[in-house]
């Protein structure tokens, strides 16, 4: 078709296949999997620190992790994201099948489209904000010429004012506060330096003055008994 692009296809593809998947899963199933992924990263970032002593005594993984500190830490949130979210996915289909046995199960299928829609939607809007702060000073043709490029500028524009500008650092402090633990570590384990108490200064070229103590040892005599009057005899 005239005015088409690769990149139309990709996008109404990617929306398609959201929509149908949400479909088949359902609403509550597919907003109980994106918790699960949220629900996963915030107990790897609470828990990372804790389960590094444990990661690094496994076999082979010791090894690769030697004493880094944050390459441990860095282990333990994978380990306990992945643990975390394999239990979010065997619980959520749980509560899921629930709704879709019940009389809800049409509504449920119906409103799990439409959001597979919306998210379809929102993965191509971040794409293309992707692509225009990637490829600021050098813009693909393609991508400038497909209609899906025109009709998303607009909600390019809404999203990209809600993403803050300084996303990279917004990561590098959520990483350094993940990592503060091995800092403090390391700050810690930094010797000391010695305190040294001022003294008056003294001239140039002159020797410090020494303060000498005087003792003064009070010696008292002991005093003289005078002698007895005598008394004449008759």
């Amino acid at each position: 078709m005239n005015g088409f692009t690769l990149i139309d296809g990709i996008v109404a593809a990617v929306i398609i296949l959201s929509a149908i998947l949400a479909y088949s899963r359902g609403f509550v199933r597919e907003s109980l999997a994106i918790l699960g992924w949220i629900g996963a990263a915030v107990l790897a970032f609470l828990f990372a620190g804790a389960a590094r002593p444990m990661i690094s005594q496994v076999p082979g993984l010791n090894k690769f992790l030697g004493d880094s500190c944050e390459l441990g830490t860095i282990a333990g949130f994978a380990v306990v994201f992945a643990i975390a979210l394999v239990v979010f996915s065997i619980v959520t289909p749980l509560f899921s099948s629930v709704v879709q046995r019940s009389a809800l199960g049409g509504v449920d299928q119906g409103m799990g489209f439409l959001f597979g829609v919306a998210r379809g939607i929102l993965l191509v809007a971040v794409a293309f904000i992707v692509y225009d702060r990637v490829m600021a000073t050098e813009k693909i043709a393609m991508v400038e010429q497909s209609r899906s490029s025109q009709v998303f500028a607009r909600m390019r524009g809404t999203v990209n004012e809600q993403i803050p500008q300084d996303a990279p650092g917004w990561v590098v402090n959520r990483y350094e506060q993940l990592v503060r633990t091995c800092t403090a570590a390391a700050s810690g384990a930094a010797p000391t330096a010695t305190t040294r108490t001022p003294t008056s200064a003294t001239p140039e070229g002159a020797a410090p003055a020494e303060t000498t103590t005087t003792t003064t040892t009070t010696t008292t005599a002991p005093a003289e008994t005078a002698p007895a009057p005598t008394t004449p005899s008759n």
